[in-house]
Order: structure tokens, then C-alpha cells, then sequence
């Protein structure tokens, strides 16, 4: 069987709810692009789940599509979260398919280009920022609620940031990234409590900035840009081992602790 005819069958298979010989877990990844996204897909293809990965323009994600065309294992959607008709699409289009793990990681990051300041803050753009960072994740679980619910695993693992956390405030950076990230992390603790009740976890969890591309490990320093260069001159970055570590800590967690605010590798975050 070729590629092409063995992805387009992986396709129909989730697409109808049927078993496939490739994975009886399935995740659907958003933002997969590039980042921590396109991480978690290639980490999960690894070890052999059925992938869903979206992102807003798959023509323009060409890094993601040529790795999907590689692997039987992951589809490329389309999906902008902040769009509720092109989520109900997606949704409708995968509804006879249990889902595992629902991993909610798009988002805007301000912390990495033009931060918003107090005194020069642009409006629109923190608009923005809410309605992709917060509304568009809620409506995305909620969508996908029944698709969860009829998993075996049950968990909406939502990423988080260290910088949403209240208690561990001390500069004034990047506040709109932040808000919009405190502002996650109450929506979805409350929203665990909602769902609860059929068995489905939603885990809050603050990767920090991971080494997605592994310029820790790269042979050619030429390569890593000056940015990263300097977060890893200072430590500021996570090792490309931490998707993994996630994953691993989204398989452990169940309902009861979805109480506490999660760093990537297990040890609590103050809210």
C-alpha cells in the first residue's frame, strides 16, 4: 500500500470512528505548525497515536505537511480557533471519533516579539490576544467535548504558561500575554469542575519555553538564532526533552488533580 493511499485511509478511518492498525490512542493537536505544536505531533506519531494536527493554514505549513506526508499517522486540518464555524466543521467532520487527549496549545506568545507595555499598549492587539489565547481554546474543548468523553484516556491537556501564574509575578512584562494566560488558567480549572462528573481531566499545564527545534544539540551553532542564543546563554530554555516529559505527565494525571497547576515535569505551579 502507498503513502498517499494509506494516509487518505487513516483519514476515513478517524473521520468514522473506525479502529485503525496504526494507534488506538488518538490526540488532536492546535497549533501544530511549528513550536511546541509541531513538538507534540512528532513525539506522538513516534510513539505510534493517530494524529490530528490543525493549525490555521496548512498551505503555508510547509515543515508540518511534509512530515505528514511521511507519516501514515498524522492529518493536517485546518483550524483557527478564534473561527466557531470552521471549529463546528472540524468537529462535525471527526464526531464519530473518540479523542484521548485534546491538546490545546495555539496561541499568540508576546513574550517572544513586541511585547504589549503599560503606557504603549495597543488595544487591538490585546483584544486579539484574548480572543485566541482564551475564548477560541474554550470554544475548542468545548466542542470536542463529546469526542473527549467517548475516549479511553479522557484528558484536555491545556497549555498554560509560567507567566500566567499570579504568585509568581516579578517583572511587569508582557501583560497582556500574561492576563490572557491567568485568564486561561481560571477558565479551565472552573471548566474541569464542569466536566468532571463524566470522567473527563482537564489538565492546566505551563510548559515554560521549550527548545523546540533542539539548538542545544545542534552542530552548527551558525544556525541557532541570536534569540536563542541568548536564552540559552542564560538558561532560559527547556531542552527539546520536555515534550516527552508533558506527554508523560498528561498519560499520569487523572480528574483528581486537575485541582493543581502543573509545570511540565510534574512539580506544582502556584495559580
Amino acid at each position: 500500500m502507498n503513502r498517499h493511499l494509506s494516509r487518505l485511509l487513516l483519514v476515513c478511518a478517524l473521520a468514522v470512528g473506525l479502529p485503525n492498525a496504526i494507534s488506538a490512542k488518538t490526540v488532536l493537536v492546535t497549533g501544530s505548525s511549528k513550536g511546541h505544536g509541531f513538538a507534540f505531533v512528532k513525539d506522538y506519531a513516534a510513539r505510534g497515536w493517530a494524529v490530528i494536527a490543525t493549525c490555521r493554514n496548512p498551505t503555508s505549513a510547509t515543515r508540518l505537511t511534509a512530515y505528514a506526508a511521511e507519516h501514515d499517522n498524522v492529518v493536517v486540518e485546518e483550524l483557527d480557533v478564534t473561527d466557531f464555524a470552521e471549529v463546528d466543521a472540524l468537529a462535525e467532520k471527526y464526531k464519530d471519533t473518540p479523542i484521548d487527549v485534546l491538546n490545546l496549545n495555539g496561541a499568540i506568545n508576546t513574550f517572544r516579539f513586541s511585547p504589549n507595555k503599560f503606557g504603549q499598549m495597543d488595544y487591538e492587539w490585546f483584544n486579539e490576544i484574548m480572543q485566541v489565547n482564551v475564548i477560541g481554546q474554550l470554544y475548542t474543548a468545548e466542542a470536542f467535548l463529546e469526542h473527549v468523553a467517548a475516549s479511553d484516556q479522557k484528558k484536555i491537556a491545556v497549555m498554560s504558561a509560567v507567566g500566567g501564574s499570579i504568585g509568581n509575578v516579578r517583572s511587569s512584562t508582557a501583560p497582556s500575554y500574561r492576563a490572557s494566560k491567568a485568564a486561561l488558567n481560571m477558565l479551565f480549572r472552573t471548566y474541569g469542575e464542569a466536566v468532571k462528573d463524566r470522567g473527563v481531566a482537564v489538565l492546566v499545564i505551563a510548559p515554560g519555553t521549550v527548545d523546540a527545534e533542539d539548538y542545544m544539540n545542534t552542530k552548527d551553532p551558525s544556525v541557532i538564532p541570536a534569540q536563542f542564543k541568548r536564552m540559552i546563554e542564560v538558561g532560559a530554555l527547556e531542552p527539546r526533552s520536555t515534550i516527552g516529559k508533558m506527554i508523560d505527565l498528561i498519560d499520569g494525571l487523572i480528574v483528581d488533580d486537575i485541582e493543581g497547576f502543573h509545570k511540565f515535569d510534574g512539580t506544582p505551579m502556584p495559580w
